[in-house]
């Protein structure tokens, strides 16, 4: 019995230290990608946005132009969430995330924190 556990957790222990093979091993997601803008009111770019999904562990900046690319993220219905300093949060938008695929969340329009007269 001791050689059956000790054998068990040596394979354990030796498939942690190669890491998965593909990343379609079994227990492992598929993943796809999603990008788009983000942009105020006046259709300007809002940049150091930040940007996260369902199904991701990470999230991301935009970029000076507004642009955004979440990498990792689960396959299936996910929901992008913006927030950026000085701006009202936008709505979510849902996307449906593709195996290897880019999805496009579009324009993502937050309004202005600060009443413009």
């Amino acid at each position: 019995m001791r050689t059956l556990i000790s054998t068990i957790l040596s394979l354990a222990l030796a498939g942690s230290l190669t890491g998965c093979p593909s990343p379609n091993y079994i227990g492992v997601q598929d993943y796809g990608y999603i990008v788009g803008n983000v942009i105020d009111q006046n259709n300007k770019g809002i940049a150091n946005a930040l940007v996260t999904a369902t199904g991701t562990n990470g999230t991301a900046r935009t970029g000076p132009t507004g642009g955004f690319s979440l990498q990792n993220v689960a396959t299936g219905e996910q929901t992008v969430t913006v927030s950026a300093a000085g701006y009202l949060p936008g709505s979510p938008v849902t996307v449906i995330v593709v195996q290897g695929q880019g999805v496009q969340a579009g324009n993502i329009v937050l309004q202005s924190a600060t009443p413009t007269t």
